[in-house]
């Protein structure tokens, strides 16, 4: 029978015997929209296929390593408003309004969400649902069989899914290892030697190792692009003249090493100038990225304002959702009155008919035992303190 290496001769050999927490961390928003190409409608006319795309998808991946939590962040109401703040084009190609809704009361908030809610049922002659509607309708229920499942989740106003996942990221275990959930190429500057991104598109892990193959930079290397390139799927707005082919073409640092935006400055000043001594006829991408040159809204604050909204490193965050992430974090999760009878209750109520069905019910939902079994040791072992 072999024996375990005691810790003191790990230490004295270099062993790292670290027992490290595992969780998987999901962006909601992104993988219910990647879940909203499954259309499956019921007997009520409701199309329910997100809402078995999504927990399919999510408990596949926890079959793909022993978890020990499962955290879901999702854009609260009115999310991106923090941003827009700063930039007042900031999701404007997605018709994002925050303007009206800067100086809302909670009352006037509600009367706009019932206005908007009487103007799109009018303005159709059945009851074909919008794809905000079945989003939001197919988010409810996916929200209440989660907490049945034990799967943490965090939402609040004005707070978008992408900053809780950077502040819980932030403030993470030292003995934690994290799977991020997502497509997004923005929360890939999170990966780290203890952070991954999985790819639910391309089901592939995106690592400090492999990133430039599957996203072309190295990750530590994203704020930079974006803050150069911007985010048109945001609406950002870059240096005018400046693409992420043209950038890597003019400095292919990006790809080998960690490069600051002050050292893409000084390079392209160093190139310029030696485009002069040689008579050569000045590029005028470099000029642009000297002088941050735009066509947007920033003006010559635009490295200043991009910095803000891309840069995860400081998330914003109300300081109400600070205070809730600093005090759930890690809290034990009271798992009282959750469980299947419950979720039995919520796919009759909605009529979510494939899950109706035996077989693809515990085809589903056992993906996620070891997850209620972890949260229920630790809610056990804190009742008996």
């Amino acid at each position: 029978m072999k024996q375990p290496i005691r810790k003191r001769v790990a230490q004295a050999n270099g062993i790292d015997t670290t027992k490290w927490v595992y969780t998987l961390l999901c962006d909601g928003n992104n993988l219910l929209k990647i879940s909203l190409v499954n259309h499956r409608i019921n007997e009520i006319g409701k199309d329910c296929g997100a809402v078995v795309t999504f927990l399919s998808m999510l408990g596949n991946i926890l079959d793909k390593k022993d978890f020990d939590y499962c955290v879901t962040a999702w854009d609260g109401n009115q999310s991106g408003i923090l941003r827009y703040k700063f930039y007042k084009d900031y999701k404007a190609n997605r018709d994002k309004n925050y303007s009206s809704h800067e100086s809302d009361t909670e009352y006037d908030k509600k009367i706009n969400e019932y206005v908007k809610r009487v103007l799109s049922h009018s303005n159709r002659n059945n009851t074909e649902e919008t794809e905000d509607e079945s989003f939001d309708r197919q988010k409810n229920i996916i929200n209440n069989i989660l907490e049945e499942l034990c799967v943490r989740q965090y939402e609040f106003d004005s707070v978008e899914g992408d900053d809780i996942i950077s502040y819980y990221v932030k403030n993470k275990k030292d003995n934690e290892k994290i799977v991020i959930v997502s497509s997004d190429k923005d929360l890939t500057q999170l990966i780290s030697e203890t952070v991954v991104v999985y790819n639910p598109r391309t089901k592939r892990f995106i690592t400090k190792d492999n990133c430039v193959n599957e996203i072309g930079i190295r990750s530590d290397n994203v704020v930079v692009e974006k803050i150069l390139c911007g985010d048109a799927s945001d609406n950002i707005k870059g240096v005018k003249g400046i693409g992420s082919k043209t950038l890597i073409k003019l400095f292919p640092q990006l790809l080998t090493e960690k490069v600051d935006l002050e050292t893409v400055v000084e390079l392209s000043r160093v190139m310029l100038d030696k485009r002069k001594e040689e008579r050569k006829k000045p590029l005028k991408s470099l000029e642009n990225i000297i002088n941050g040159i735009t066509d947007g809204i920033q003006g010559d604050m635009l490295y200043e304002v991009n910095k803000k909204i891309i840069d995860l490193s400081e998330p914003l965050l109300t300081e109400e959702s600070k205070y809730m992430l600093d005090d759930e974090l890690y809290s034990p999760l009271d798992i009282s009155n959750r469980g299947v009878k419950n979720i039995y209750k919520i796919v009759n109520e909605y009529k979510v008919n494939d899950l109706m069905d035996e077989n693809k019910f515990g085809e589903v939902f056992s993906h996620y035992h070891r997850i209620i079994k972890r949260e229920s040791e630790r809610y056990d072992e804190f009742k008996k303190k």
